[in-house]
């Protein structure tokens, strides 16, 4: 495995805890922006595995997902842009108080990042 690989690795590992910690302490806000960055990190993990790119700069799923060339028909085609709009969100306070309030608001957020995050995690053991 690649250095580069490794430090994504590590990274998103570290923010699916993260993750998981705040939507313990129901800290919604917090456990959005974690999700999103723990399946930007995997993918970026999986390009700087796959390829011989450096991995684009963004936060936008879509277009990391895009540059990875992954199929997410494979996981039922989640609609990962609502994860980027997410992340945009939570940034701003009037708008992580109106999307975010309450647990039902995150869960299918979470429930994406967590399918995405266990799908990539597959692709690495299968290598």
């Amino acid at each position: 495995m690649k250095k580069e690989t490794k430090m994504w690795l590590e990274l998103a590992n570290e923010d699916y805890t993260d993750m998981k910690l705040m939507k313990k302490e129901r800290r919604w806000r917090a456990s959005v922006f974690f999700a999103q960055q723990v399946v930007e990190k995997i993918i970026k993990a999986y390009i700087a595995e796959n390829t011989d790119k450096i991995p684009m700069k963004t936060h936008r799923i879509e277009k990391i997902i895009n540059e990875a060339k992954l199929n997410l028909n494979e996981i039922g085609n989640p609609d990962v842009t609502l994860l980027s709009k997410a992340y945009e969100w939570v940034r701003y306070s009037d708008l992580s108080q109106m999307h975010f309030r309450k647990e039902k608001d995150i869960e299918k957020l979470i429930v994406m990042a967590e399918n995405i995050y266990s799908w990539m995690l597959k692709k690495f053991e299968n290598n």
